[in-house]
């Protein structure tokens, strides 16, 4: 197993992941998102009015961020260290427009309704879908904090193949059933469960190279 991911964010330390991202290594991308998630998600949570935090959890919007960083990659230029992190907080800021506007514009879809549902149990998604991946071959010494881990799933989640991403959204973060899934996407129930299986195996894998397990607190 790979060495965790170190969250010294030096320039002696994000100068090399930079390079790496821009030249396509989905490793370096990850840990680059990885390494600013705090400061994304701590950025986001200002900025979230009280009607958006009743309907979305912030991993909503930085998935959203992470898998348009992986797409909009080529379009980085590099400009010192901190470059990287400020093209994240413009992409951030954009889909943070974008949201607040379909909330306020009452554009209510399932995943809204699910989420808030979901906020008022008090249930935590992502931290659902950490627990599912059952990732145990770690030692507890190399499992980091809630907040790193939830950035690490969600980091790793956006980097998956599409369709696997999709059917790990639908079924398991926006609770939709098997037979749900299935409709929407045009697949057969049997085909579903194999994509889930699947997606959450490669899913399983990338976290377990950050150091993350079923056990993070």
């Amino acid at each position: 197993m790979t060495e965790p991911a170190s969250f010294d964010d030096r320039a002696d330390r994000t100068e090399p992941l930079i390079q790496g991202a821009m030249a396509g290594d989905e490793d370096s991308i990850r840990r680059l998102l990885i390494l600013y998630h705090p400061r994304l998600r701590a950025r986001l949570v200002r900025q979230m009015d009280a009607t958006l935090r009743g309907r979305l959890e912030p991993e909503d919007i930085l998935q959203q961020v992470y898998f348009e960083a992986f797409r909009a990659l080529p379009s980085f230029r590099y400009r010192g260290p901190n470059s990287f992190l400020r093209w994240l907080f413009t992409i951030l800021d954009r889909k943070l427009i974008d949201e607040h506007r379909a909330v306020h514009a009452d554009r209510r879809d399932v995943r809204r309704e699910i989420h808030s549902a979901a906020q008022v149990s008090g249930a935590t998604t992502y931290i659902d879908l950490l627990s599912r991946l059952k990732a145990t071959s770690v030692t507890a010494s190399q499992v980091v904090r809630r907040e790193e881990a939830l950035g690490v799933v969600t980091a790793c989640l956006a980097s998956l193949p599409e369709h696997y991403r999709q059917v790990l959204q639908m079924r398991f973060l926006q609770g939709m059933a098997v037979a749900d899934v299935a409709e929407s996407l045009g697949r057969s129930v049997g085909s579903i469960h194999m994509i889930c299986h699947r997606a959450l195996q490669q899913l399983r894998e990338l976290v377990e190279q950050y150091g993350i397990n079923a056990e993070a607190p």
